[in-house]
């Protein structure tokens, strides 16, 4: 009678509205709701237990958890090496952390990642730079101390970064060019400790109990144990704690003969998880691994009648939106890639990965088909012809996208996937349809960077790149000129047509070569006066790419406009030979100095008539 009862309450739909509703206004209440920290920016001693350890180009990023969850920046010598930095420092110890506090950095050029809303959505509120580390406390948790066995023998493997990424979702050791392959492909999911995952291993388990004889009951007891520790193991990444709860969830139903479908349970779950953490509504693994499973639930039937395409499109379509919202670029053949590459990791690759770790004699085999992995992962990567760039969507069209999936996907499945790419396709049009011109100065923080958009995108010019030189006592590889991309792609601009070099100094140019190598660009030009070094590695860059390039012109058009060169002497040293120039859009005039000093701006305005300037890019 009771299970009756229950059953009905799980089967309602006013028990799901009730339940959506209220777990919407407590989520709100909570993520509006302002968060501060303990410590204050003038502390400089910092205690807590070692909860993360991760290595990140040229210094180790350790997050403790004391009074205040902190992430601390320990900045390596060349010869430290990063097995040494594990080795030395256990999870579970505590630390005591000597350094300077500061406060992580909102993103200042729109459509980019935002560093301080991602570690406030995790509950860090400060960082720290750290001067001294010290062990206070040794591991005393057992969950931890297998952990630190577990990390140690995975780094003993030569394979260990596809074996971190694969089994504790942690792709620090990943080489950033091949993921970045991956991320062309659409296949980075897979690398997401997610759902597919924990149903591999806890299949798995419950075959492996089954066997053994176990009851049902104590088979799925057990299994939803061991995949709890595994969720510890993996850092309670979003996306394993929504495959975590559900299992949890469906065993139960199981347990007590509940008669509950799986789309209702994960509504349940999902709603469990952000009363447990509401910021978890803004982590794009949350979103991705839910609206996913969501729609492969929603869509089981259409699924087991198109049996080829059916599982990858559906999880594609879903996924669209959120990809463009946060990537703004498509691959139009990732649903084909997806069915290459999801058996090949789910079914060979990652289970060999768990028998490698157990039975290491199998770990030839593993390298093999990692080998494989790669190799078809760069071989596809080349096949871009339909990786498009796509701008950001519009609250209104992302709403109109799903009501049309959702509303369609069930009668007519093909006819709903065309209509669905023709409203992304269409989305691509938008910049077109603008007939406004734009400046954009971006932030770049040392040195200079400046886009002018003419109507409808027609000429898109870049003024410098700005340019960072060195990290720490490493060469960097991060890239101010990396946003500028992910912002002209938000903006549907897969384009530079023209990229003017105002002259030879990195904190201007350093990032020519980076965008060269990794964007469209129709010609750059050089200022007056002999070439650098630094130009001559550029001049070689673009002729290996066959892109033409000037130096010390008088003009060139955009559209109706122009943008005239008015420095074309040669002064003797690289700040005064900078190319300043001089362009009239919609009636206002522009000048942008480069770094010309005074003697420069004394010869213009002798030369020039300068006078009523609306904007003026100091040199």
């Amino acid at each position: 009678m009771i299970r009756k009862k229950i059953n009905r309450v799980l089967n309602s739909k006013w028990f799901y509205i009730i339940l959506v509703l209220f777990t919407f206004c407590y989520v709100w209440i909570n993520v509006t709701r302002e968060k501060e920290g303990y410590f204050s920016l003038d502390d400089e001693t910092f205690e807590g237990v070692l909860i993360d350890l991760k290595i990140v180009e040229g210094k180790i990023v350790y997050t403790i958890e004391g009074v205040e969850k902190l992430n601390c920046n320990y900045y390596l010598d060349e010869n430290d090496k990063v097995v040494e930095a594990r080795k030395k420092y256990r999870l579970g110890s505590k630390l005591r952390i000597k350094g300077s506090l500061g406060e992580p950095q909102n993103n200042t050029v729109p459509n980019t990642f935002n560093y301080k809303k991602y570690l406030y959505n995790h509950g860090i509120v400060h960082t720290c730079t750290a001067e001294t580390i010290n062990i206070i406390g040794e591991n005393m948790n057992l969950l931890y101390g297998i952990k630190n066995v577990i990390v140690d023998r995975i780094m003993s493997f030569e394979m260990k970064d596809y074996m971190f990424t694969l089994l504790l979702g942690d792709k620090s050791l990943l080489d950033a060019e091949t993921f970045e392959d991956y991320r062309k492909n659409g296949v980075t999911h897979l690398f997401a400790i997610s759902g597919m995952h924990i149903g591999l291993f806890s299949g798995a388990i419950l075959v492996f109990l089954e066997k053994m004889h176990f009851k049902k009951n104590k088979r799925y007891i057990i299994t939803v144990l061991f995949v709890w520790l595994y969720a510890f193991l993996t850092g309670f990444s979003p996306s394993v704690l929504r495959a975590c709860v559900l299992f949890s969830l469906l065993s139960l139903c199981k347990i007590y003969a509940l008669e509950v479908e799986t789309l209702n349970v994960l509504i349940v779950s999902g709603c469990i998880l952000l009363f447990y953490d509401s910021f978890l509504i803004l982590d794009i693994g949350f979103i991705y691994s839910f609206t996913t499973t969501f729609g492969l639930l929603y869509s089981s039937k259409v699924i087991t009648k198109h049996k080829i395409l059916g599982t990858s499109l559906v999880a594609t379509l879903f996924s669209l939106p959120i990809t463009i919202q946060n990537f703004f670029k498509v691959n139009l053949l990732s649903t084909f890639f997806n069915i290459i590459f999801v058996p090949l990791v789910s079914v060979i690759i990652y289970p060999l990965c768990l028998l490698s770790f157990v039975f290491r004699f199998l770990s030839p085999f593993t390298k093999m088909s990692i080998f494989f992995l790669e190799m078809l992962n760069s071989l596809l990567a080349k096949v871009d012809f339909l990786y498009i760039v796509v701008p950001k969507m519009s609250l209104w069209l992302v709403i109109i996208y799903y009501a049309i999936l959702m509303l369609g996907i069930k009668k007519k499945f093909y006819k709903t996937c065309i209509l669905l790419v023709c409203i992304v396709l269409l989305n691509k049009v938008g910049p077109l349809l603008d007939v406004n011109c734009y400046i954009d100065f971006l932030d770049v923080g040392q040195g200079d960077s400046a886009i002018i958009r003419s109507p409808r995108s027609k000429k898109i010019v870049l003024i410098d790149t700005g340019g960072k030189e060195s990290f720490g006592s490493f060469t960097s590889k991060y890239h101010v000129s990396a946003n500028t991309i992910t912002y002209l792609n938000s903006l549907g601009i897969d384009k530079i047509d023209h990229m003017i070099l105002t002259h030879g100094d990195y904190d201007h140019m350093g990032e020519a070569i980076y965008l060269i190598e990794n964007m469209k660009i129709g010609e750059v030009i050089f200022n007056c006066g002999e070439f650098k070094e630094l130009e001559l590695t550029v001049i070689k860059a673009l002729e290996e790419k066959k892109i033409p390039y000037s130096s010390c012109i008088k003009e060139i058009n955009i559209d109706d406009g122009k943008l005239h060169f008015l420095n074309n002497k040669d002064y003797g040293n690289e700040n005064d030979n900078s190319s300043v120039i001089y362009t009239e859009l919609y009636d206002h005039k522009f000048l942008f100095m480069g770094d010309a000093g005074v003697k420069v701006e004394e010869d213009l305005i002798k030369e020039f008539n300068l006078n009523d300037i609306d904007v003026l890019k100091v040199g």
